[in-house]
């Protein structure tokens, strides 16, 4: 993570997908983020980790979930493709949960970057793709 950080993270209407339900999903990953970085800051990993990273692999299958319900509902034409990408990620997590296991705490900086890096692209440009489809089908 570099020294002069992006966190705490802030809100974006660049990240909004016009979706109360979404939103509110993609805030709470906001906030696991930055719940994150605080431990790490306030040296209190040791006791907030595993909530947090519990937090981190139930919000991913629930928000997966919920976009990908909404994708098969409306015939999402590049739903496999995001799919694909939510898959990547959960694997990606899941390798971070082993590394935690054998290696603590360490893991915390790479994991943090790489959160960060999939909040910018994945909610700023992949998400934004489905906008369109979610508004004709009245969702938005």
């Amino acid at each position: 993570m570099e020294e002069n950080s992006n966190y705490p993270i802030a809100w974006k209407d660049e990240y909004s997908v016009q979706v109360k339900e979404l939103d509110d999903q993609h805030k709470h990953f906001v906030g696991i983020l930055n719940n994150l970085y605080t431990a790490l800051q306030n040296m209190e990993l040791e006791a907030k980790i595993k909530p947090i990273l519990d937090d981190l692999v139930a919000y991913a299958v629930t928000h997966f979930s919920t976009e990908e319900k909404y994708f098969d509902m409306f015939g999402y034409e590049l739903a496999g493709e995001h799919k694909l990408k939510h898959k990547e990620l959960l694997d990606q997590v899941n390798v971070f949960m082993q590394r935690y296991k054998t290696e603590g705490t360490k893991i915390i900086k790479d994991l943090l970057d790489f959160l960060e890096d999939w909040l910018v692209q994945h909610l700023a440009e992949y998400d934004q793709k489905y906008v369109q489809c979610f508004k004709e089908h009245g969702l938005a």
